[in-house]
């Protein structure tokens, strides 16, 4: 840890920028990748034991449930951990910087006891609105005490490029989790979903509370003028990533409210596939965006836009290889009785491309401290997306909200893309790169919804892929040789 915290400095200082920087990122992505493939990967084993020991009700709920979790996570946790890229750069290394993440947590505590107060106030009409038991929504409020702490926490790890424990903390606390729910569920049969929400969350609460204490003895100082640093960075943010958040699940809230609990399965199973493309996204851009940071402090666009271009695509593409075996995947995941997913699920995956996307505006406008770019135009799709979803699924049904999150994507993506005009974003992302990216993601839809029905001709195309794939490695087996040892001797 000691050598990769040297590095990151030397880093700051511009010594060996370029070669250093590009060690620790492909050591970052790689351990960011692996952990949470690893981690992630128990979640999609239990997916067909949660699917087969609930209900597609119980299954759609939980959902539900941590759909409002996710959301109130943003609003109560005010997004701080997300300003801890940009505030290195202006509180010292050391005591500033931990005053500064324990004015945060505190913040965060003030802001989440003032929710349970409104909660606590009107509990009728938010039991009414979450369409939930009381129960467990306590369970969340005691979650948003503790997760804050957890978020910073593997935030600061990230600046600090110590990847190892982060990964390692990541992947500990998912399997135990997992294991957990999945005994609570099969042993509590008369409430099954009381069992998965206290078998996923729970955990986290504990280890929340001990970091929250560890990050309060490192430093117990409030420092003057962090909340208002903070709020005037977090607020758009929240607005931000709320709005990104309601975008991913605005749908199957929407169908929970018109619909049915089986259509809210369907989409939370599509979702859930969709996830194995996110996983990898979140996973890069962890790794990222303190390189990022970096790179642009030094002004280095074009090393940024020639790896950024290559990252794309390469999201792009496996994108598609998930997709040419959708049916099984969701097959394997929810059996027959989900089959319905498979035509939602090639406009879900897209999500993935999107969200990759988009937030290397998001850390632009944050670089350049513009986060209020992100709130109003997430802000306003979000509304869009909303009123679309009701309006959609009222007319055509619940598959009509996946397109119309779509639509909204695209039109939030050019939104980011016309305001960062004066950050530079050329620079980084030009037109045409973006332009192919989106043309040949939409394109995907249709395509796979025409593979779906011509099993053969899929087959064929995973062959071909698999094909071509093999003969790239064997022609590149020098480059690829050459790549693996400088890796293994940066480590």
């Amino acid at each position: 840890m000691k050598d990769d915290y040297t590095e990151r400095r030397k880093i700051m200082t511009g010594r060996n920028s370029n070669i250093i920087s590009k060690k620790l990122l492909v050591k970052t992505s790689f351990w960011y990748i692996i952990s949470n493939f690893l981690t992630r990967a128990m979640s999609f084993i239990t997916i067909p034991i949660f699917t087969r020991l609930m209900t597609k009700g119980e299954y759609g709920d939980f959902s539900v449930f941590a759909s409002w979790q996710s959301i109130f996570l943003i609003i109560c946790g005010v997004e701080i951990y997300a300003t801890l890229n940009r505030a290195r750069f202006d509180y010292e290394e050391g005591e500033y910087l931990n005053s500064y993440i324990t004015s945060c947590l505190l913040l965060s505590t003030l802001i989440t006891t003032v929710m349970l107060g409104v909660y606590l106030l009107f509990p009728h009409f938010f039991d009414q609105l979450f369409l939930l038991d009381r129960k467990y929504i306590l369970i969340m409020f005691a979650y948003l005490y503790a997760q804050p702490a957890f978020q910073m926490f593997q935030a600061k790890q990230r600046i600090e490029y110590r990847y190892k424990f982060s990964a390692a903390l990541s992947f500990i606390m998912i399997i135990g989790s997992t294991l957990i729910a999945v005994g609570l569920v099969y042993f509590l049969d008369e409430d099954k979903l009381l069992g998965r929400i206290l078998g996923q969350y729970v955990p986290y609460v504990f280890v929340g509370l001990i970091l929250y204490v560890y990050f309060l003895r490192k430093s117990i100082t409030y420092m003057k003028g962090s909340w208002k640093y903070a709020l005037a960075l977090g607020i758009p943010l929240v607005f931000s990533f709320l709005g990104s958040q309601i975008l991913l699940t605005a749908d199957r809230v929407v169908v929970k409210q018109i619909g049915t609990s089986e259509e809210v399965a369907w989409l939370v199973l599509a979702a859930s596939c969709t996830h194995i493309v996110l996983i990898f996204v979140q996973s890069l851009n962890n790794a990222w965006a303190p390189w990022l940071f970096d790179k642009l402090k030094i002004e280095a666009y074009s090393e940024v836009r020639k790896t950024f271009r290559v990252y794309m695509w390469f999201i792009v593409f496996c994108t598609f290889c998930v997709l040419l075996i959708g049916p099984e995947i969701v097959k394997v995941l929810g059996g027959k009785g989900y089959q319905q997913s498979i035509y939602v699920l090639p406009a879900n995956m897209l999500s993935g491309i999107f969200t990759a996307l988009s937030s290397q505006f998001v850390n632009l406008e944050t670089y350049h401290k513009k986060t209020h770019y992100a709130a109003f135009f997430t802000l306003i799709v979000a509304v869009m997306n909303v009123v679309g979803d009701v309006i959609g699924v009222l007319i055509f049904g619940y598959q009509a909200a996946c397109y119309v999150t779509v639509i909204c994507q695209l039109i939030l993506i050019f939104m980011h893309y016309v305001a960062t005009q004066r950050l530079e974003v050329q620079m980084i992302v030009p037109v045409k790169d973006m332009t192919a990216i989106l043309g040949i993601s939409v394109a995907f839809i249709p395509a796979s919804l025409i593979l779906y029905r011509n099993t053969v001709i899929r087959i064929g195309f995973i062959m071909a892929i698999f094909v071509v794939g093999c003969t790239i490695i064997v022609i590149k087996r020098q480059e690829l040789t050459k790549l693996i040892r400088k890796f293994r001797s940066s480590k």
